[in-house]
């Protein structure tokens, strides 16, 4: 690196680390808010909600912003507190906590996922009612408003070797009722829920009733922006992936009809799905999108419950059962559900080059645990893959090497062509030809080994995006999140987008043929990546880092003058 080199490389790197601050200086952007001592502030655009509701605690050892009440939840005063009969079943997965008044679920924590201060995930944070509800009569009647008497006593059940069922009952006095039947299964993220009508001309129900995953997902996460930018609604219909997002003035109220597999919400790491058994053709979603306070700024929260309009035809009876998943993205465990559930993670969904990239994706989940198994530290995993994927490119860099050599060499040459042939652009191009053909030299092979590193780098982009792998992950020093980004310019891990950026700009300082637009290339591309990548996880920017320099490793190793073949004289 020359001596005017090293300047222009100091000044990037100063303008990206205080990039923040120079905007601010120059009065670009405003100065983020400061945050109140005492906590963070919802500032809600949306208006209030006439429905009666409990405000939605934030689990403990969640992300500490306010949360909006639940607007979508339909309670009743009696369910201010918890009855006294709960019954709590342990699975080697989760604790599930139910309720009699709903007969269902009011908290299910996670046994091997937890937030950073170490509390298990709750997947129904602040439930103020039994989640999944069922409602009938175009929701007049839910099943959340009523007692149900259970057949097990109150007390904790061991259900991590054998199925633990529990049947709640709801009576109407006249002959009708309601039961709802819960499976728990020892080694399963899901559970089963069966719903049962009796006498249904007594309970008044006719034609249809909606099951609803009424307790919106909360924050897992130290970063609550990606986290709620990730939450939406997802259903299968038809064998496709749709997503139930189209929010209106902070409302999101959207149905679709068609054969259903399954429908359910997400966070960033968590999902919550429901599988029908029989066939359904209609799902709906509703949610508030907000602006709120937290620690990194103004974002915008999504609280989303979905559900399932299940038909019947008038009967006296009914029994329906619905699989109920709860817990992580998990894209190898969930597609042993054999549903499409793992099109949840939306990879490899894209129309059109999808299925190009699907391969790569899932060849990526499943070799990372696999590497992780003898080499217990995932930072150093993907260092592996990168080499991996390196030897696997090798011969192609050696070609593209070759060539931009060839390019470098011949540049003088193609410099006086256009000096040369500086009005007669048709001219030059002949000539030019003729000088590549020549030397055998093609200006387009130094692109070759891109080609099928693409498919490759938006499966990890995407795989590194979602998967629930890198989750807490920890690499040395200060990264100890490889699922996260930077924050912002002043967080310590911009310090990998930084290194990024160097290596980039080495590699095409070495390899790119010395001309003016190659030069302002090499300088605005690294860059360019830089201001993409600084949000991305860092288990993302690592392996492009440890991919850039195994590229300068290629360049010693084909710089030997034995490699260099190419005679431009």
């Amino acid at each position: 690196m020359d001596k005017k080199t090293l300047p222009l490389v100091l000044l990037l790197v100063v303008v990206i680390v205080f990039y923040g601050q120079i905007l601010q200086f120059l009065g670009l952007v405003e100065p983020a808010p400061e945050q109140p001592a005492t906590g963070t502030e919802v500032t809600t655009q949306t208006e209030p909600s006439t429905q009666t509701t409990q405000p939605i605690e934030p689990a403990q050892g969640a992300v500490e912003i306010e949360r909006a009440p639940d607007r979508t939840a339909i309670v009743d005063e009696q369910a201010d507190s918890l009855p006294p009969d709960t019954i709590i079943i342990n699975t080697s997965k989760y604790t599930v906590t139910l309720s009699s008044f709903g007969g269902g679920p009011v908290s299910i924590k996670l046994k091997e996922y937890f937030y950073r201060n170490g509390d298990p995930i709750e997947m129904l944070p602040g439930a103020t009612s039994v989640t999944p509800e069922a409602t009938f009569a175009g929701g007049t009647f839910s099943t959340s408003r009523v007692r149900f008497n259970s057949d097990l006593q109150p007390g904790t059940y061991d259900a991590t070797r054998d199925t633990v069922e529990v049947t709640y009952t709801y009576s109407n006095g006249q002959g009708g009722q309601i039961i709802r039947t819960l499976r728990f299964y020892p080694d399963q993220y899901h559970f089963d829920l069966s719903v049962g009508l009796v006498d249904t001309r007594s309970l008044g129900f006719e034609r249809n009733y909606r099951l609803i995953w009424n307790t919106p997902l909360g924050v897992t996460e130290p970063q609550a922006g990606p986290d709620y930018q990730a939450m939406q609604a997802v259903t299968m219909q038809g064998g496709s992936r749709e997503s139930l997002d189209d929010f209106e003035d902070g409302r999101l109220n959207q149905s679709r009809e068609g054969t259903t597999a399954w429908v359910g919400v997400r966070s960033k790491y968590f999902t919550a799905v429901l599988i029908p058994q029989r066939e359904v053709n209609s799902v709906f979603a509703s949610g508030i999108e907000e602006e709120i306070s937290a620690p990194e700024g103004t974002i915008k929260a999504r609280h989303i419950t979905a559900g399932m309009e299940m038909a019947f035809a008038p009967t006296e009876m009914l029994s329906d059962t619905i699989r109920v998943y709860v817990g992580p993205m998990d894209y190898l465990l969930m597609a042993d559900y054999d549903v499409g559930m793992e099109d949840m993670m939306d990879i490899g969904t894209a129309p059109f080059v999808g299925w190009i990239i699907k391969p790569f994706a899932i060849g990526i989940m499943w070799l990372l645990p696999r590497l992780y198994d003898f080499l217990p530290n995932y930072g150093l995993v993907i260092i592996l893959f990168a080499l991996m994927v390196k030897i696997i490119t090798l011969p192609l860099s050696m070609k593209s090497f070759k060539s931009m050599q060839a390019m470098k060499e011949l540049q003088p040459k193609i410099e006086e062509l256009k000096v040369k042939h500086k009005k007669n652009p048709q001219a030059m191009n002949q000539e030019m030809m003729r000088l590549y053909k020549k030397h055998g030299v093609s200006p387009i092979s130094g692109c070759l080994p891109m080609l099928p590193q693409m498919p490759l780098f938006i499966a990890m982009f995407r795989v590194f995006q979602a998967t629930i792998l890198l989750r807490d992950a920890p690499f040395i020093w200060f990264i100890s999140d490889l699922s996260r980004g930077a924050t912002g310019f002043t967080d310590p891990y911009i310090i990998l987008v930084v290194i990024m950026i160097v290596t980039q700009f080495l590699y095409q300082k070495l390899t790119m043929p010395s001309t003016q637009q190659n030069k302002m290339i090499g300088y605005m591309m690294p860059l360019f990546f830089g201001f993409i990548f600084y949000k991305f996880a860092a288990g993302l920017v690592l392996y492009w880092i440890c991919f850039s320099l195994f590229s300068l490793l290629d360049y010693v190793l084909f710089k030997r003058p034995k490699n260099v073949e190419v005679k431009t004289a």
